[in-house]
């Protein structure tokens, strides 16, 4: 019997983590190899796991190109019909976005993907490290998670890349799904499936991703924000909007200008929890930036909003973008 395989993945991150002369952790120092091999792995037949360390970078450092190669490399392997998961190690700093990037460019059907990190480092008391790697592992071999996209494997619980959030910066339960929820959980050799994600086909994913910016929207900001981000080179932006999808009313000319020009601009809410709405008319609303051209886009970050954005414009112009921009996230 042809053995299947489980390939891992590792980035780099706090989950593969070595202290410095300083007592410093330096994230992304120890191999895949060595992080593995620290690691009790769940006994599975017929099974084989194989690491490979690609990267080995704080999550900080990842880059626009390494997120385009990082969906290459999990393309080809998913057309393997001997791999049956892939688990990818990652710092938490930029996890969500990864996951998301790849859920939008990888049509995943017979494949299952987990992204994991730690919020402790692997020399750390208490470390989460080596359990959050077993469990990804476990999810990966799990038949019934195939199908559902990329998932994020944290303390315990798995979510929906499009839903999940990092929420605390160091405890163990640090990611979390705003409105949503887990998707399921990990109980040792269990992967308990709750909810299933509604997903849209694959991106096509061009060669190199444009630059957008994201600009937060606060109390009294500046418009020159916004004319300072074109002219240093952003092709699109995404805004950060206060509550429903607002902006200071200053800021309504210089957006109006950006789409009068050709450039995208999305507005997402800077919440949490619940979508942007058009429910109130006032300079700065919502309905008023969609009245200058911009585009509206619910139940996203402004951090997945861009990669979303960035992907549908590295293979087609930014006329018709909101319609695509809303076909990509049905």
């Amino acid at each position: 019997m042809t053995k299947r395989r489980i390939i891992v993945l590792t980035t780099g991150g706090t989950i593969a983590s070595k202290p410095s002369v300083n007592g410093l952790n330096v994230s992304g120092a120890m191999s895949g190899e060595s992080l593995l091999a620290s690691v009790s792995l769940p006994q599975m037949r017929d099974v084989e796991i194989e690491v490979r360390s690609i990267l080995q970078k704080p999550s900080n450092a990842i880059s626009l190109d390494d997120l385009v190669e990082i969906s290459r490399q999990c393309q080809a392997l998913e057309q393997d019909p001997g791999v049956i998961g892939i688990v990818i190690t990652h710092g938490t700093d930029t996890l969500e976005e990864t996951a998301h990037f790849l859920d939008i460019t990888l049509s995943l059907q017979s494949c299952a993907l987990a992204v994991t990190g730690s919020q402790r480092a692997p020399h750390e008391e208490g470390t989460d490290a080596f359990r959050n790697i077993a469990n990804a592992i476990t999810v990966a071999a799990e038949p019934c998670v195939r199908g559902i996209g990329v998932m994020v494997v944290f303390n315990e619980s798995l979510y929906a890349a499009r839903s999940v959030r990092k929420l605390n910066s160091y405890r163990v339960d640090g990611f979390g799904a705003p409105d949503v929820g887990a998707l399921g959980y990990v109980d040792g050799q269990r992967v308990h499936l709750a909810q299933i994600p509604r997903r849209s086909a694959p991106l096509p994913l061009g060669e190199s991703l444009p630059r957008i910016d994201i600009l937060s929207s606060y109390l009294d900001a500046s418009p020159r924000l916004v004319g300072a981000a074109l002219a240093s080179g952003a092709q699109a932006l995404v805004v950060e909007g206060l509550g429903r999808g607002h902006v200071p009313p200053a800021w309504i000319d210089a957006i109006g200008e950006a789409t009068r020009g050709g450039v995208p601009v999305v507005v997402v809410s800077g919440c949490h929890e619940g979508p942007v709405n058009t429910r109130y008319e006032f300079p700065g609303s919502l309905a008023s930036l969609q009245a200058h051209g911009a585009i509206a886009v619910r139940d996203l970050s402004a951090r997945k909003a861009r990669l979303t954005l960035a992907v549908l414009l590295s293979t087609d112009s930014p006329k018709g973008i909101a319609a695509r921009f809303e076909q990509a996230m049905s």
